[in-house]
């Protein structure tokens, strides 16, 4: 290997990776967590803290039990998970706070989870379902085990160009679906390119993070940390890309060759000793032929084929992902080197068989479709039952039009158990409401409620309880499948409650039931009602402001300030961060009934933490800390039987100097 060939690796893994001590993996610099085992790094290579994931047995939307944290990233948590329904494996990605926090965002994630959704292809990570639970975003794949291909570079060396060719023909079967489709990936790079080993021996290439990625890139634009440096390496971007240019499906070609020239090279095509740098170099320098920088014999064909893909104007690459192909297969073709299924047709069965644990979309799609076809069945049943009923219902529904309500209704008019017949709720009218005739013997009574916003703001829905039922209250965004927010935090007769949620302007639904229990009959009650109200508010000075459930969406906090919050709902985390503050301080945070606190300094810039957890049930507590670069967590411990979630009852957050507060104690 010649020594400037030497000096580009090392240069590239210095601005690139570093390695995670705990397990190998090589991770970008500002990296706060190792996207191997989740390990805190700080930022520095420098392994800190690991702490206890709560989330680690809990169920996400109903049906997702988490078992084990996969890895962490720039995006995201993710997680293995089991659907606890049909008993297989998934992987979830969980959106940091910050993402999930900014409603464009999170409108652009939904649009773009649909949209991944429905790529189908067998070298496409498939797409189960998204969402919103419990105030956090989740996406559920399959699971997946095999090694990016990054990894297997940094592992084993330079694949042979052969591989490499057949393991880029895949790839580029599964963008020409996407672009088809209207989608860019606009961040194809080896750590995207999951390699899974098949029983011949080949390769199955599997590309990853579409949907997110435009969240990366927003209309083309890099995005950008305060800091002003790029988030993401900088080594496989599009010229147009970094300009500020829109994108379109040959940027991902350019991207690929990049990848192509990492792969059968072992660097990345333009090395510099800052990421700055190596945009510049993308822009303005020419490209170096990977066979000059090759420790193996490349034939001329490869340069051909990676400076096309590599051109820097983007009419003069290949104009689309099967015409990338067509000259990879060409090469191999060529070569007499047999490349079997990397010829498969657009919609293909998949290369090798999921292992028996691993959920698949046929079987999800099974599961959906046995769902609907019981829903279907439990509405006609019900259909026979109301027979006797038709003059009265009759009567009821012509005094309501959906969604045209000539006058606020205050009492629920059945049947609303479907968003057709949802009945119109407007602000500030509280409504009465019977969990009447069951459907089944599994599914009771459901009350659909339509809500009209006409402006953003923060919701707050309050319902109150019934004596001998668990009441369940969900937020659904009009025309979407997965709650926005599930409020579950009392027991039967409790009141539920969603506190100053934040939403656009839109129409939303309402969804009232009782906490179903697999194996027990729900329950009628027509005598009982349970009454419901919303309104709109704006923010509230001394309050927190939802959602900010990372330290990336925190609240500022100031000395000498106190601050309310809420435990609203089930694994609601309230982050703050405190600023320009120096010396020791105390942070204090007071009880809350029925519910056991947590309270949790952190320090980012160190990449550490310490858990506060010494009073019990209702206790409040404390913990004198060092002020700088200070941000505070508060939560609740689960407890089996016990509410996490105190939404009517509040806390209150206060940091005062540690020199105040002692000559206070002391008078």
């Amino acid at each position: 290997m010649s020594s400037s060939l030497q000096e580009d690796r090392a240069t590239a893994e210095t601005v690139d990776l570093i390695a995670c001590p705990e397990c190998g993996r090589r991770n970008p610099p500002d990296a706060r967590f190792c996207g191997g085992c989740g390990a805190m790094t700080g930022g520095s290579g420098e392994v800190r803290e690991n702490i206890a994931d709560p989330l680690v047995g809990q169920i996400v939307a109903d049906r997702y039990r988490i078992v084990e944290l996969l890895g962490r990233g720039g995006m995201g948590v993710v997680y293995k998970v089991e659907h606890v329904h049909i008993g297989k494996l998934m992987a979830m990605k969980l959106l940091h706070g910050e993402l999930a926090r900014n409603r464009t965002t999170v409108q652009r994630f939904q649009r773009e989870a649909e949209a991944a959704s429905k790529l189908s292809h067998a070298n496409t990570v498939q797409v189960f379902d998204f969402g919103r639970s419990d105030g956090m975003m989740y996406l559920v794949m399959e699971f997946l085990d095999g090694e990016d291909l990054g990894d297997l570079i940094r592992a084993k060396g330079s694949p042979t160009f052969e591989r490499a060719a057949r393991i880029a023909a895949q790839v580029c079967h599964s963008l020409a679906e996407a672009h088809e489709l209207g989608i860019v990936h606009r961040d194809i790079k080896p750590e995207n390119i999951m390699i899974l080993p098949k029983s011949d021996g080949g390769d199955v290439a599997k590309v990853l993070d579409f949907g997110l990625a435009k969240l990366r890139d927003h209309a083309g634009q890099m995005t950008v940390t305060n800091a002003g440096s790029i988030v993401g390496t900088p080594y496989y971007m599009p010229p147009e890309q970094i300009r500020g240019e829109s994108v379109d499906a040959r940027g991902d070609i350019y991207a690929l060759g990049a990848v192509l020239y990492k792969a059968c090279t072992g660097v990345p095509p333009f090395v510099a000793k800052t990421p700055m740098g190596v945009l510049t170099k993308h822009l303005t320098e020419e490209l170096t032929m990977p066979s000059e920088r090759s420790s193996e014999h490349l034939p001329e064909a490869v340069d051909r084929i990676i400076a096309k893909a590599m051109a820097k104007e983007a009419e003069d690459r290949f104009q689309s992902a099967d015409e990338l192909r067509t000259a990879l297969l060409d090469f191999l073709s060529g070569a007499g080197i047999s490349f079997g299924d990397v010829t498969m047709g657009r919609v293909s069965q998949r290369p090798t068989a999921s292992p028996p644990d691993r959920a698949t979309r046929a079987e999800i799609e099974n599961y959906e479709r046995r769902l609907r076809r019981k829903g279907v069945a439990f509405r006609a049943m019900l259909a026979l039952l109301l027979v006797g009923l038709v003059a009265l219902g009759a009567y009821g529904y012509t005094q309501f039009s959906v969604g045209e309500a000539s006058m606020a209704l205050s009492e629920e008019a059945e049947p609303n158990n479907a968003p057709a017949q949802a009945n119109a709720l407007t602000e500030d009218t509280a409504l009465r409401a019977l969990v009447g005739q069951r459907e089944s013997l599994s599914i009771g009574d459901i009350d659909l409620y339509r809500l009209r916003i006409e402006r953003p703001g923060f919701i707050d829905v309050r319902v109150t309880g019934i004596f001998n039922i668990n009441l369940m209250v969900e937020l659904y965004r009009g025309g979407q499948t997965q709650p926005l927010m599930v409020a579950d935090s009392t027991s039967v007769g409790g009141a539920e409650r969603i506190p100053f949620f934040p939403v656009d302007a839109g129409e939303y639904l309402l969804r009232i039931h009782e906490r179903w229990i697999s194996g027990t009959p729900p329950v009628e009650n027509i005598s009982d009602h349970y009454e419901v109200v919303w309104n709109l508010r704006d923010t509230e000075t001394g309050w927190e402001e939802e959602l900010n459930d990372s330290p990336s969406s925190a609240n500022a906090l100031a000395l000498d300030v106190p601050v309310q919050g809420r435990i609203g709902w089930s694994n609601d985390r309230d982050s703050y961060c405190l600023t320009g503050t120096e010396g020791e301080v105390d942070v204090s945070v007071t009880g809350v009934d029925g519910v056991d606190l947590i309270l949790r300094p952190m320090y980012l810039t160190r990449g550490s933490s310490s858990r506060v957890d010494e009073g019990a049930i209702g206790d409040g507590e404390r913990r004198r800390v060092e002020g700088a670069d200070l941000c505070v967590e508060v939560s609740a411990k689960r407890r089996e039987g016990e509410p996490a979630s105190a939404p009517n009852m509040p806390y209150t957050l206060t940091v005062t100097a540690a020199e105040e507060a002692s000559e206070e104690a002391s008078e």
